[in-house]
């Protein structure tokens, strides 16, 4: 069974919202300065952006709503 919306009904959902948004903003944030003054090297940083985004996808467990934006934890 599919999740839905607990608005509108809807089926149109997908992982995400403003908490998934800022954990990427802010893995941004601390990788510019680890590769460019820290002189750590890039793709080191880039697997580690990428595995911290997916465990952030799987243990925050956000949904929104692609019809009326709802956000909520499931």
């Amino acid at each position: 069974m599919r999740p839905i919306c607990p608005i509108c009904s809807s089926e149109k959902i997908r992982r995400g919202g403003t908490l998934i948004w800022a954990i990427y903003v802010a893995l941004i944030a601390l990788a510019i300065p680890a590769v460019l003054v820290f002189e750590l090297h890039a793709a080191i940083v880039a697997a580690i952006m990428i595995g911290v985004a997916v465990l952030a996808n799987l243990l925050v467990g956000e949904r929104i709503c692609l019809d009326c934006g709802h956000q909520w934890r499931s």
